[in-house]
């Protein structure tokens, strides 16, 4: 199971959890409260997908006489662009 330390951002692995709120990472012990825990099989499908629907929105929102093919294209391009960027963070 994997989580992110708050305090610094460093993606870590985590050997243990006990029940008195702590979590053994590495050869220390944190607070579960100083941890973000996230599920490590993102469907990154169903992510593309609300990205894209989210930008659609604003795209949508913030412009007259739009070509809704062009939209469309756009969307995915920036939904494609950004579950990149989240890819690298996760594994960098």
């Amino acid at each position: 199971m994997k989580a992110r330390v708050k305090s610094t951002g460093e993606i870590v692995e985590i050997k243990d959890l006990y029940d008195d709120g702590t979590a053994l990472v590495g050869n220390m012990y944190l607070k579960l409260a100083e941890l973000n825990f996230f599920s490590e099989n993102i469907d990154w499908e169903q992510r593309r997908y609300e990205l894209a629907k989210d930008i659609i929105k604003v795209v949508i929102a913030n412009e007259n006489g739009i070509n809704s093919e062009a939209v469309a294209k756009y969307s995915l391009n920036c939904a494609d662009a950004l579950i990149k960027r989240l890819k690298e963070e996760n594994h960098g």
